[in-house]
This record gives structure tokens, sequence and C-alpha cells, in this order.
């Protein structure tokens, strides 16, 4: 029998805000979110738990779908919806025990959904009882490109101020 492998919980969380360039076929609802979910655990190493479960927008003021698909580490769900006089958006949160790639995401989101802007967080969820600061990122960007992207500091102590370190700006 051959030895368990050292398995390490990391508990991150990829949270993307973003417009898309246009609106998506909702008639292929189905196989965009498919195609969408399939790359991500691919790209991500991660493997489903139950059956990627799609559900029509049940408020047509803001037609579109949501989605969420259990994985071993825990789950991907998101919101496609189309607001009239606004480019239609994505929200999409991709939580798992194991590492999580947010620039893969990006990657991948972008080749399938054609982003324009966006926006994401990406917070490293320990709980940090040995007095450790809890660690995020904002994160900006258009398409597959980071225009911005910001390292927060949080600290265990809830007295302490929250420390902001810039990692890159870029114009485009």
């Amino acid at each position: 029998m051959p030895a368990p492998s050292k398995f390490t919980l990391f508990h991150e969380i990829f949270i993307l805000d973003a417009y898309l360039q246009k609106e998506l076929d909702e008639s292929k609802k189905e196989s965009i979110t498919q195609k969408l979910i399939d790359d991500l655990l691919v790209a991500l190493r991660m493997d489903p738990l139950g059956e990627l479960r799609i559900f029509p927008a049940a408020d047509l003021r803001a037609p579109g779908w949501s989605f969420l698909i259990p994985i071993t580490t825990s789950h991907i769900s998101g919101h496609y919806f189309v607001s009239p006089g606004r480019l239609p958006h994505i929200r999409m949160d991709v939580y798992s025990c194991a590492s999580v790639n947010w620039r893969k995401v990006i990657d991948i989101a972008n080749s399938h959904l054609a982003l324009e802007k966006w926006r994401g967080t990406f917070i490293d969820r320990q709980i940090g009882v040995d007095g450790s600061e809890r660690l995020m990122w904002d994160v900006h960007g258009e398409a597959d490109q980071v225009t911005n992207e910001r390292k927060l500091f949080m600290p265990h102590d809830h007295a302490a101020p929250v420390r902001e370190e810039q990692i890159a700006t870029v114009s485009v």
C-alpha cells in the first residue's frame, strides 16, 4: 500500500466581478458554463464532487443564469446577468481548500467570456491563531491583463491597522 501523500489545507477564495465585452448566448448557457468549469477544474487541479447545476434567472429584469458545482475541496459558483443599458456581468467565486491560482482564473474566464473591466479579491482564509495576519489581494484589470494589484494585510489583532502594499500598477 503506498504511503499517503502530505495534504495541506489552504482555504483560499477568489472573487471575480467583471463586465463582459458582449452578451452571452443564453441558448448555449449549458455548454458555455460547462466548458468554463471544465477548464477551471483542469487548470486548478480540482475534481467535481457533484454535478454542475445551472439555474435560470428568476428576475427577468436582469436575465441570465446562476451556476454551482461542488468540488472535492469546496465549490465554484457564479451568476451571469444582463442589466438594461449596461455591459453584461459575471460574478464568480472560486473557493477551495487547495491552492487557488487567481491569475489562471482570470485567463480562463477571459478566454471563455471575453472580460472587459474586472475586479477581483483573493483571500487566504487562514484563521491566524498564531497571531499572523490574514492576507488579501485586491486586483483590477481588463481582459487578461492585471492593471493594479495591492496586497492587504489584515491583522489578527482587530485594533491594529490594516497594512497595504502596492504590488503593481500598469497603465493600459
